[in-house]
């Protein structure tokens, strides 16, 4: 389980990645998005039951 600063670096990153995909696009708002981050992280990294070694390469 990710420590608090792990937890942290991830939303920032992952604040990071929202802002060039939307900056990428010239499309969107991504303020839902950002408002949300730490849930999500919180969820994805803690909560959620989850194969660590899931991808989605070669997936149809």
């Amino acid at each position: 389980m990710p420590n608090t600063q792990q937890l942290n670096d991830l939303t920032t990153q992952v604040r990071r990645d929202i802002l060039r995909m939307v900056h990428a696009v010239n499309s969107g708002h991504p303020g839902g998005s950002l408002g949300c981050t730490e849930f999500m992280v919180a969820l994805y990294q803690n909560i959620m039951n989850r194969k660590p070694g899931f991808d989605m390469d070669g997936m149809g």
